[in-house]
């Protein structure tokens, strides 16, 4: 692979990350060190699953076709349908944001995994190119992390034009990116 060819992979994995990325901006108040902390998730994800995907080699893709697109919308589409029923719910912002501030490591790394499937099975594939393996996970890593810190941001911006209803919006993005992965479109 040459560097560009792993820089658009990057690009193209990091973009299910970004999309999640700008809902979480939209949906919190997220402070400079929380949007780092979503972009370390992502890119960490990004950066390690392909390495494990180039590891096991073979024998994992198997269990990979069959069951990673199920996985990746187990995940993400529970996690929309929570947002979208506490939407609903008649909580005090106070209880909503102390729940979310207990479950939200376990919530973000769930993401990251749904989000970063794909490129377990794009390590898997370095089995069959050349391709200095340190550097492709390094940069697809990387390209995620700076990609989803700005996204957050974005999203921060989007929030202010969204009004009240950036939870819905957010949690649907997630519900749509679940069925993405589901049917492979």
């Amino acid at each position: 692979m040459t560097l560009t060819e792993i820089f658009l992979t990057g690009f193209s994995l990091s973009l299910d990350a970004v999309t999640i990325a700008i809902a979480a901006g939209a949906i919190h108040r997220v402070t400079h060190r929380q949007a780092v902390k979503i972009a370390f998730f992502f890119g960490a994800f990004q950066l390690f699953m392909p390495l494990i995907g180039w590891a096991f080699g073979f024998g994992f893709k198997t269990y990979l076709d069959a069951y990673g697109n199920i996985i990746g919308f187990a995940l993400l589409a529970g996690i929309g349908l929570n947002m979208l029923r506490e939407t609903f719910k008649k909580e005090t912002s106070a209880d909503r944001d102390h729940e979310r501030h207990l479950a939200e490591t376990k919530i973000l790394a769930m993401m990251a995994v749904a989000t970063s499937i794909d490129a377990l099975v794009v390590g898997i594939t370095f089995n069959f190119v050349t391709v200095n393996v340190p550097l492709a996970v390094s940069i697809i890593g990387i390209v995620t992390f700076v990609l989803s810190l700005g996204a957050v941001y974005v999203g921060t911006k989007f929030k202010n034009a969204a009004g009240n209803h950036i939870e819905a919006i957010g949690a649907l993005i997630l519900i749509a990116l679940a069925f993405k992965i589901l049917f492979g479109w």
